[in-house]
């Protein structure tokens, strides 16, 4: 195995444990840079409330505020719209798999599996383990 594909499978490992809580961060990292550019931008056009309110350090930003601003801004949309759609597809995925019903698993089976796969191998392995215990065979 080269090492491209050892860092690709570590760092597809690595993304797949608690994905949930990285997306927030990345959303709240793209929130921050987008409101400071934004802060920035406020002060360099004199805008009332900001004008005598700068940031240290982010005087910095002059040049690269526009920049900063789009990238922000695309990061914090970006995030924030793939950590609700994994948070709902988490929240499905438990209320789909805390049944008790034999049956109601059987019946749901194909919507459980398919957002396993899209939440990661700890999931696929909560499937298995279901599975097991309902006696249900693979196919």
């Amino acid at each position: 195995m080269s090492i491209i594909k050892k860092v690709g499978s570590a760092w597809t490992r690595f993304w797949q444990k608690n994905k949930r809580g990285k997306l927030l961060i990345i959303s709240m990292l793209g929130t921050l840079v987008f409101l400071f550019s934004a802060w920035e931008l406020a002060v360099t056009f004199d805008i009332e409330p900001f004008n005598d309110l700068e940031i240290p350090g982010l005087a910095e930003l002059d040049n690269l505020a526009w920049l900063t601003l789009g990238i922000g801004g695309i990061v914090m949309i970006g995030g924030w719209l793939y950590y609700h759609d994994h948070s709902k597809n988490f929240k499905r995925f438990e209320e789909l798999i805390r049944t008790d019903s034999k049956a109601l698993f059987v019946r749901n089976i194909d919507e459980i599996e398919e957002l396993a796969v899209q939440l990661g191998p700890d999931f696929e392995r909560q499937v298995l383990d279901k599975r097991k215990e309902f006696r249900v065979k693979t196919h």
